[in-house]
């Protein structure tokens, strides 16, 4: 058997892809796309968020960071406001550890892509969503918790799609956050 840090690997290599070639598609130095981005972001974590803030704080015994509040903000400052933005619902069951894997992780990407730089941040706008640095050390923390974890087969197909149901998720929210879905 392997942990459940190798099975969401393996089993989500083909979501991951996909979804990190959607949002890599955008140019975030151009406004409409950076916008896109963060809208993105927040219809997919809407519905997930309370997933990831109890895996961080009674599985990590960690502070979780506000990432919808980061966000809400982050879209303030481009004129768009979060609450008029829909949520985007997982289609099936979503596992709390699936829900901080997923989440935990985006941050490495995050982190590469603020390090590039993005529209906000050359505007005078930075984003405390792309900049947040707290989420790096929840990953860590992520990533040895569950190398810890080795699900029975049962368990392990079930946290499996639960894993892919997230990425399926940030999908949709991507697609549902092109400017003709949004409106």
């Amino acid at each position: 058997m392997q942990s459940l840090l190798s099975l969401y690997r393996a089993a989500t290599k083909g979501s991951h892809d996909s979804l990190d070639a959607a949002f890599g598609s955008l140019d975030l130095s151009n406004r409409a796309d950076y916008v896109r981005f963060l809208r993105g972001h927040a219809m997919g974590l809407a519905s997930i968020f309370d997933g990831f803030r109890r895996f961080v704080e009674e599985d990590l015994h960690l502070a979780c960071p506000d990432y919808p509040a980061m966000l809400a903000d982050d879209l303030t400052k481009v004129g768009v406001d979060a609450r008029d933005l829909r949520s985007v619902s997982p289609a099936g069951e979503v596992s709390q550890r699936a829900a901080g894997y997923v989440i935990a992780g985006s941050r490495l990407g995050l982190a590469a892509l603020a390090r590039s730089g993005y529209w906000g941040r050359t505007h005078a706008l930075p984003s405390t969503y792309m900049d947040d640095r707290q989420g790096l050390a929840i990953w860590k923390h992520t990533a040895a918790k569950l190398k810890q974890v080795v699900p029975d087969e049962a368990r392990a197909e079930r946290e499996s799609s639960s894993a892919i149901t997230v990425f399926d998720t940030f999908r949709d929210a991507f697609a549902a956050s092109a400017p003709a879905a949004v409106r």
